[in-house]
């Protein structure tokens, strides 16, 4: 059996050095007639297959690619994450996943950069980041030379992040188009008093969303109301709190705008306990389009991510570029308006 064989087994026995084994293995025209066939027969005996660790010494490549990502529970990381494996697989790759854990009680700088000397040490072939320090308006300057590094030996894919002076592969969803679709619909149901909340300043799909936001209402001739914009972060309780804020102001909006689904969720709840009916009473948007906007009550209007075409980028940008090929340095991945249940006309 070819457990128990090695390339040096079948160069000693074919009277060649491993190199040579090697190079049959890996289709290396560089090999005499004779030689090739005398080692392709001993490896027909044993029935030999090298093994995983054996192949990424032979090739020079682990068929491996490091995933980190900041949170597995949030479905839109999550959805992404699942995409990227699922085309991984097919193309004979693994994905290493890598949680930094966006916990206040944790320090997620210090988990990235312990996830990224690991990787490295299991010579992966590339790292597929999201969020953390790649959504950092301003990263600190050892977050940014620590990548800077990495990406002399090895492609780095940042998914709806970007990092001055890195030169990594970025594969955006356009977010901002996103943004224009969720306006255009609300405006076209009549609703000339929006507005928005959740999402953290200082965090680039925050303010990508923010100034999105801002520029459609005013090219619509739709008044902006500044009181109306209340970052908070991301989850269902800055929804609900960032709601609340909102409804407790003299003068209400007809319609509001998340920064995700999470967040839609929370507001929904805090209109339901104001006594308000959505969408009868308000309408709520969401963004990122995760299964949460099938389940909830309505059924929330919101914009696709496309995740599946996330995920495949950036796994095809790691593998073309581990074979030399080129790939395009920016990616812009297009959103999709999905229609449901919690917004009307006014």
């Amino acid at each position: 059996m070819s457990e128990n064989i090695t390339i040096y087994d079948i160069a000693k026995e074919a009277h060649v050095s491993p190199a040579t084994v090697s190079r049959v293995l890996t289709g290396n025209a560089k090999v005499r007639t004779e030689k090739r066939d005398a080692i392709l027969a001993i490896i027909e005996k044993y029935n030999f297959h090298p093994n995983a660790l054996a192949r990424s010494l032979i090739n020079k490549a682990s068929k491996t690619i490091g995933f980190i990502l900041p949170d597995i529970t949030n479905p839109f990381f999550a959805s992404t994450f699942l995409e990227a494996e699922k085309y991984a697989l097919t193309l004979g790759y693994t994905l290493i996943l890598c949680n930094s854990m966006n916990d206040n009680q944790l320090n997620q700088t210090e988990l990235e950069s312990l996830y990224l000397k690991m990787l490295m040490e299991k010579q992966v072939d590339g790292i597929i980041i999201m969020g953390g320090r790649v959504n950092e308006k301003k990263p600190i300057n050892t977050q940014v030379t620590e990548l800077q590094e990495i990406v002399k030996t090895k492609p780095v894919v940042f998914i709806n992040g970007s990092m001055r002076n890195v030169k990594s592969y970025n594969i955006t969803t356009d977010e901002t188009d996103g943004i224009n679709k969720l306006v255009r619909y609300l405006a076209e149901l009549g609703h000339k008093n929006i507005g928005f909340i959740g999402g953290r300043k200082g965090i680039t799909s925050t303010d990508v969303k923010l100034s999105a936001f801002e520029s459609a209402i005013k090219q619509l001739g739709i008044a902006y109301h500044p009181e109306w914009v209340i970052p908070s972060s991301f989850g269902v309780e800055d929804g609900y709190s960032s709601m609340v804020q909102l409804l407790s102001q003299s003068s209400r909006p007809t319609a509001v705008m998340t920064v995700n689904d999470f967040t839609a969720i929370g507001a929904i709840n805090a209109a339901t306990d104001y006594g308000l009916h959505v969408p009868d009473d308000i309408s709520i948007t969401g963004f990122d389009g995760t299964y949460l906007a099938d389940i909830t009550r309505p059924t929330l209007t919101t914009i696709s991510q496309n995740y599946a075409e996330l995920g495949k980028k950036a796994v095809e940008a790691i593998a073309q570029v581990s074979l030399g090929k080129r790939f395009p340095r920016n990616t812009l991945i297009p959103t999709q308006l999905i229609i449901q249940n919690s917004c009307r006309k006014v």
